[in-house]
């Protein structure tokens, strides 16, 4: 699982962010893949995630809206995707399918 504590340490080690734990909102959505949008997630992405895929979604707004989505599986709520957006721009994207409980960024 990708929860607050991960995401907090990933925005510090990936973008030099201190992120704190109240000033980030969160929500998930079970959505089907036409809901997403290809231009963020793309087709060979798309491929391998599920139909429908439950997104977990953490919004952090300070200077920059950051919108960061992490693709779950929704029987083990293990992360399979994580996209990062900046300002409405793709900053980061990592694939973890087929690689277990595995939880690093790169």
């Amino acid at each position: 699982m990708f929860g607050i504590e991960q995401l907090i340490d990933f925005m510090e080690e990936k973008f030099g962010l201190i992120v704190e734990l109240n000033t980030v909102g969160e929500e998930a959505v079970l959505l089907y893949h036409e809901e997403l949008d290809k231009q963020i997630i793309s087709e060979d992405v798309m491929k391998i995630l599920p139909n429908p895929v439950l997104f977990h979604t953490y919004i952090y707004n300070k200077k920059s809206e950051w919108i960061i989505g992490i693709a779950l599986e929704t029987e083990t709520n293990n992360p399979l995707f994580l996209v990062c957006l900046k300002d409405e721009e793709k900053v980061y994207e990592n694939v973890w399918i087929g690689q277990g409980e595995k939880n690093e960024y790169d």
